[in-house]
């Protein structure tokens, strides 16, 4: 049997970068706030019209195999419309908040997002809390708490890391989406944003009984059965796009060289920010297309930098702080390794370890990281009494 204490072999302090203060680094990104509405308007039309164009090719275009593919780039569009909403959540689309808030309800109404319980997961528990022992997308379990579920609960946990992503859509079904990210649950949430997140579910299932209906008279309309219309034009573009949103949220905080926390967490001024996300880099021209989404770590430093300028403001966050920023070129034998090392996490020793407890990487945190995080006071999330109360 492994043994589930083995030493997880840690960084030199001779070999550990300097950190950069994250006010310095803020001062140094903010000439990154440069709203373009014109050209956030543009991709989002663009994106929507070319969503709907897949849609009707599914339901008008004569010839099955490419019904199929414009099922997929459907699904495709959703999560480059998912982009724009993040974006538009942050505020980094237009000038006006009601144009903002606007697009993102728009922008996630193809996905099934709820706005509200979009806004709270990701501002109010991710940002300010990532990394952290609590309820996230691909928070690792500890070997103790893999050891304790169920033996079809430890098959789901394999299943999620299947090689090349075969079980990202599981997962962010499973575990995401419909905890967090569709019915509003008192137990989760704040009392104060249930009213407006029941309001929101109540627009997204008459935009999905709407949609459904539309899919599901298609024969009455075109040549495409309703069987058809519903697979290729609601459950294809659903499952690309919950696998495509789950493979962004695990790359960006899932990495051998990327730390996770137990605990209370300086994350402003000991533990850097653009350490604990993963610069995932992709050609120029996929970025383009995919709104730059991964250049993760500048976005967290300053989430309010839009996603045209990311780029740019990622290139300058990798030169300002060179030995922090965790910095990975995709490939898949990159993605299989990572699903292959980065199972389970021992929060005690801090480092990645398979399911036999067996450390897989060098532990991210050094002695220097570990003796600041010990003499700082830092933050944890802890869930809001009333919605405690509620699931009491």
């Amino acid at each position: 049997m492994a043994d589930s204490a083995s030493p997880i072999a840690e960084t030199s302090p001779a070999t550990e970068p300097q950190h950069v203060p994250r006010e310095a680094l803020r001062r140094a990104l903010s000439s990154y706030l440069v709203l373009a509405p014109g050209r956030a308007l543009a991709d989002f039309l663009i994106d929507y019209g070319l969503y709907l164009s897949a849609i009707a090719g599914v339901l008008f275009v004569p010839w099955l195999a490419v019904k199929i593919l414009l099922s997929i780039f459907a699904g495709v569009k959703i999560a480059n419309l998912g982009t724009l909403a993040h974006d538009a959540a942050h505020g980094n689309l237009f000038r006006r908040p009601w144009q903002n808030r606007l697009a993102g309800v728009l922008g996630f109404l193809p996905g099934l997002y709820n706005y509200q319980l979009w806004v709270y997961d990701h501002h109010y528990v991710h940002h300010p809390f990532n990394n952290g022992r609590h309820r996230d997308s691909w928070t690792p379990l500890s070997k103790a708490e893999y050891d304790a579920l169920p033996r079809l609960r430890r098959w789901r946990e394999h299943l999620y890391r299947m090689p090349f992503g075969l079980g990202f859509a599981p997962y962010y079904i499973i575990e995401r989406w419909w905890v967090v990210r569709f019915f509003p649950r008192a137990a989760l949430l704040p009392a104060r944003f249930l009213a407006p997140a029941w309001r929101y579910f109540a627009i997204l299932a008459v935009y999905l009984a709407g949609f459904l209906t539309l899919l599901a008279c298609a024969p009455f309309y075109s040549s495409t059965g309703a069987v058809t219309a519903l697979i290729l034009g609601f459950v294809v573009p659903f499952y690309v796009w919950q696998t495509l949103f789950s493979f962004t949220v695990f790359v960006h905080h899932t990495h051998p060289d990327i730390p996770w926390f137990d605990g209370a967490v300086d994350r402003k001024e000991t533990v850097p920010m653009e350490q604990i996300s993963l610069h995932l880099a992709f050609p120029r021209w996929f970025a383009v297309f995919i709104h730059h989404i991964c250049e993760h770590p500048a976005h967290h430093v300053m989430p309010r930098i839009p996603y045209h300028q990311l780029y740019a403001a990622q290139q300058r966050l990798n030169g300002i702080s060179p030995g922090l920023a965790v910095y990975q070129r995709f490939s898949f034998a990159w993605l299989n390794d990572t699903l292959r090392r980065c199972k389970l996490y021992d929060y005690e020793r801090n480092g990645w370890v398979g399911y036999d407890g067996r450390p897989t990487a060098a532990s991210p945190v050094g002695p220097a990281l570990r003796a600041a995080m010990a003499q700082s006071q830092g933050t944890m999330y802890i869930p809001p009494r009333d919605a405690v109360l509620a699931a009491e």
